[in-house]
């Protein structure tokens, strides 16, 4: 079996781990696959946030809320903003 996630663990293990638990679960606990999926983007988001160096809300620092100051500072399109929504509300 391919290991869809397995270019990440270098610099990015724990989204590899993340997506890897994802796929595992796909067919077999389609909830938890999806929790996996919801903590994949969160953890994406916290990096994106360290690795641009923007600071994350001060109050009410929430998943939603940090998506909001990345869209204001034009570092994710409303494409990519869209597929976070769907995997937060999911």
């Amino acid at each position: 079996m391919k290991l869809n996630y397995a270019f990440l663990n270098d610099r990015f293990p724990e989204l590899a781990i993340l997506g890897s638990l994802a796929e595992g679960y796909l067919h077999t606990d389609s909830n938890t696959c999806l929790i996996k999926l919801e903590l994949f983007g969160e953890t994406m988001v916290n990096l994106m946030l360290d690795f641009d160096n923007v600071t994350p809300p001060e109050l009410e620092n929430t998943h939603a809320n940090r998506l909001k100051v990345l869209k204001r500072e034009g570092l994710i399109s409303p494409e990519i903003d869209d597929v976070f929504y769907t995997l937060r509300k999911a």
